[in-house]
């Protein structure tokens, strides 16, 4: 080898191995702006949109439930509750909805070695809790300057609770999209659970007046929990009912976190082989 050629590879520059971690976010942002991309296109419109369509959904409401509600609804204003039920169940269902074809829809990108089913999920969940959030945000401080009254003295419990909702979809997300690679079929089953689960959480109507006697089957869903603590961090005059939780809160997300972990981790050459 000649000194010309010898110098010049010295002048090569150097690139050092990169750690499991450092491939796994680049995956996950390469797929969290593929996702951005894919659901809003080149047009801000799109983003405006994100933060009107949960928006109609509470005015929807307000305006079917909203005289009725009022009338028997403790220590809290109907448009504080909603949003501290509707937004964060969002999250959930569309997590969860969105992680049924994850892997046919993303089958290309499953070709390269770097790009996990998880980094999937990881990505779909992630934007769905930050349009949502961001939403949340910004209907809360609507509501603050309209004049309704929201106490911001438990903002880190309130975060808590915004953290039980992500994690807990997360984990159900990766159970769902193990599932929903065996069959497409899934989608027949799951959308009515979807429903059962909107009604039995307390999202649009408060669960006082629920009889006592079939309370206890609503409190069977941890999203009812995690709704009701919500609201309570937001109006502290607010009582949640008799039963309420965080422990179990915690419990069934970290039941949920393990079962999906433990589904993608013996299933994950699988899902690759039939993508």
């Amino acid at each position: 080898m000649s000194d010309n050629t010898e110098t010049q590879l010295k002048r090569l520059p150097r690139f050092k191995p990169r750690s499991g971690i450092a491939v796994m976010y680049a995956s996950i942002r390469a797929l969290f702006l593929r996702e951005l991309q894919t659901r809003f296109g080149h047009y801000r419109i799109g983003y405006v949109w994100a933060l009107v369509e949960p928006a109609l959904n509470v005015v929807f409401m307000l305006i079917l439930f909203g005289a009725i509600i009022k009338r028997v609804l403790p220590g809290i204003e109907y448009p504080v509750f909603l949003i501290n039920g509707i937004l964060p169940f969002f999250v959930f269902r569309k997590s969860a909805i969105k992680a049924l074809g994850a892997i046919e829809a993303n089958a290309g990108l499953l070709s390269y070695r770097n790009v996990k089913p998880i980094d999937i999920i990881l990505a779909r969940t992630g934007l769905e809790f930050l349009l949502y959030f961001v939403c949340y945000v910004l209907l809360t401080l609507v509501l603050v300057w309209i004049g309704f009254e929201v106490s911001l003295s438990h903002i880190p419990y309130l975060l808590f609770c915004w953290l039980a909702v992500l994690l807990f979809s997360f984990g159900l997300s990766i159970c769902l999209m193990v599932i929903g690679s065996w069959s497409k079929e899934i989608n027949k089953v799951i959308t009515p659970f979807f429903i059962l689960m909107y009604f039995m959480s307390g999202a649009i109507f408060p669960l006082h007046r629920v009889p006592e006697e079939y309370l206890v089957y609503f409190l069977w869903n941890p999203l009812a929990h995690i709704f009701e603590l919500m609201r309570h961090s937001v109006a502290p005059t607010y009582i949640t009912v008799k039963g309420v939780s965080m422990s179990y809160v915690w419990m069934c997300v970290v039941f949920v976190l393990f079962l999906g972990l433990a589904l993608n981790q013996v299933f994950q050459e699988r899902m690759l082989t039939r993508k």
